[in-house]
């Protein structure tokens, strides 16, 4: 465990990537993406683990629970394939949330499941966006310690601590200099979901009082 403040902790030693699953090469970082797992448990990591026997490389260098635990996997000034485009990946730092994204909705049963068919059980978000209805939400606990972890990386990289504040798929996002979302790259990505309170991130992300944002 690392702490990097009285504010801010980072567990760099459960969960990490070994060399073969990211790439050791630095880049300048103009941006932080933002996702999430399709999963309610740290399970996606064991999938990054298994993968195209233990060298898949679309992962991220953080997770944050529904708790807000905040997990690093490997070196931020490193990077994944986490978007996807070459020379996108590179110039940025990915983080992704715990959450299982869309759900489906028996209409006979009113039971929810994920995309794989498995029960989900909690509150249910409905909001029609990119040919979803229903969707998982996000805890207050992880948005508190992303706003935390994103103002720490753009304070030690020199990113711009400002927002997009949708989730849209938005034109020449790769010039972006900020916080954006993997679905402001594509519209095939559905991370992060409307489930999630882009406003309401934008303004504690973006507030710069001294009390909260002295990470040194």
């Amino acid at each position: 465990m690392t702490k990097i403040s009285n504010i801010l902790n980072i567990d760099d030693s459960t969960y990490p990537l070994d060399e073969r699953k990211y790439f050791q090469n630095e880049f300048e970082k103009k941006q932080i993406v933002i996702g999430h797992t399709f999963t309610e448990d740290m399970r996606h990591y064991i999938g990054w683990q298994n993968r195209y026997n233990g060298k898949y490389k679309k992962n991220a260098a953080f997770t944050i629970d529904v708790n807000g635990n905040i997990y690093q996997h490997f070196d931020s000034k490193y990077y994944s394939n986490f978007v996807g485009l070459r020379g996108v990946d590179e110039k940025i730092i990915g983080i992704t949330l715990i959450n299982k994204g869309w759900l489906i909705k028996n209409d006979e049963t009113n039971e929810y499941v994920d995309y794989l068919n498995n029960p989900y059980n909690g509150k249910v978000v409905r909001r029609r966006w990119r040919n979803k209805t229903y969707w998982a939400p996000y805890s207050k606990k992880q948005i508190e310690s992303l706003v935390k972890l994103c103002k720490y990386l753009c304070n030690k990289y020199g990113i711009q601590l400002k927002t997009l504040g949708h989730n849209t798929k938005t034109d020449n996002v790769f010039d972006y200099e900020g916080v954006v979302f993997r679905s402001n790259y594509m519209t095939e990505y559905t991370d992060l979901s409307p489930a999630f309170d882009f406003l309401d991130f934008k303004n504690k992300l973006e507030l710069n009082s001294e009390k909260d944002e002295r990470i040194d």
